[in-house]
């Protein structure tokens, strides 16, 4: 993976939707389904879009509520990302497309945000002791 892509990867696993998402490959995904393509969706990022497909991201990868990316930049009123994306071969059939809640993957995907947020609640914490114990040492 070049340096762009892995630095982009690492902005995407920095929201809550990715955080236990290792990106181990362009394509991992969160519970849900959804690759950092849908991610960069959200944010309507064209130029961080291009960087994921030129380096083989799938593009019609099905997500949460069975949505592709290209629903997902409709949803969010990003056309001129919309558009990209069906230039480069995003299914258009999609487009109007119901969300479809599924109940199964909503848990597991809440489950493992819970457990990463009390990974990071226990260093936390212990970042805390430690800056708090140097802290005590200096005030004496």
């Amino acid at each position: 993976m070049n340096l762009y892509l892995r630095k982009l990867l690492k902005k995407v696993q920095s929201t809550a939707d990715f955080c236990s998402v290792s990106f181990e490959t362009i394509n991992d995904t969160n519970a849900l389904g959804d690759n950092a393509l849908h991610c960069i969706c959200v944010w309507g990022d064209i130029e961080a879009a291009k960087i994921l497909v030129e380096n083989g991201i799938y593009i019609n990868q099905r997500g949460e509520g069975n949505f592709t990316p290209l629903n997902v930049a409709l949803d969010f009123e990003h056309k001129e990302l919309a558009d990209y994306l069906i230039s480069c071969g995003a299914d258009s059939s999609v487009v109007g497309a119901e969300f479809e809640f599924n109940r199964e993957k909503n848990s597991m995907h809440l489950k493992d945000i819970k457990a990463k947020t009390e990974v990071l609640d226990e260093q936390i914490g212990e970042n805390f002791t430690r800056h708090e114990f140097a802290f005590s040492k200096l005030r004496r």
